[in-house]
């Protein structure tokens, strides 16, 4: 027998023991139920971010698309505008030259979107002014529906881009949430390799800390549940 072990009572080291091995059992039920928890929810954080990247890129081909069919309908617009412009002048022309039959038939041929506009501004003018001022084309009535259908393609493929840009934000979060939680599961593992309780207590305290932050950020963001 050695010195040390003289010098401590027989009935004391057993009882010295003993708690230390409740304690190592604490730490290690702690880490345990850390760690499950950890990798439980870490898995779920990678699943929505995946989930929301989908979405992401769905948003993006949407807003693609909306904005290439915005694209074709402003393309119909300006073939309008240009053949309302081209009736427009010839009209102008013909009565400039007296040529009242053929301001007529012009003005019969005219598309039915602009003959509104077209007719009001002819009557805009002082009374026996056979041309008045301006152009029909600032007139309100000078309504095209192409262009509507093009601002309303343009609209919807900007709300779809916006909704991918939130979309991969809330990836990114969920991204961020992963790589917390799994810092809970290096130190919830390191702090059983330990024997000094200070450092034990530390790492639990660290890994706990990362676990709520991880936590906190999933539940702050948008389940993506869809099936």
């Amino acid at each position: 027998m050695s010195d040390s072990d003289a010098e401590v009572p027989p009935a004391e080291r057993p009882t010295r023991s003993s708690e230390t091995v409740k304690r190592d059992r604490r730490v290690e039920l702690l880490a345990a139920i850390l760690l499950s928890a950890a990798t439980v929810v870490t898995a779920w954080s990678a699943y929505q971010a995946t989930r929301w990247s989908g979405e992401q890129a769905a948003s993006y081909t949407t807003a693609s698309a909306k904005r290439t069919e915005s694209v074709r309908a402003s393309t119909l617009v300006n073939r309008q505008i240009l053949i309302d412009v081209s009736s427009f002048l010839d009209w102008i022309d013909a009565k400039g030259e007296g040529d009242e039959v053929l301001a007529a038939d012009i003005h019969e041929r005219m598309r039915a979107e602009f003959l509104p506009a077209f007719d009001t501004w002819l009557v805009s003018g002082p009374p026996g002014e056979e041309i008045p001022p301006g152009t029909p084309f600032t007139l309100p009535e000078y309504s095209l529906a192409a262009q509507q259908e093009a601002d309303r393609l343009e609209a919807e493929a900007s709300k779809a881009f916006e909704d991918g840009a939130e979309a991969n934000q809330i990836s990114d979060n969920f991204v961020l949430a992963a790589v917390l939680l799994a810092s809970v599961l290096f130190f919830a593992g390191l702090a059983g390799t330990f024997d000094s309780w200070r450092a034990q207590v530390m790492l639990l305290s660290l890994g706990g800390v990362m676990f709520v932050t991880g936590i906190a950020i999933v539940l702050s963001l948008p389940q993506n549940v869809g099936y």
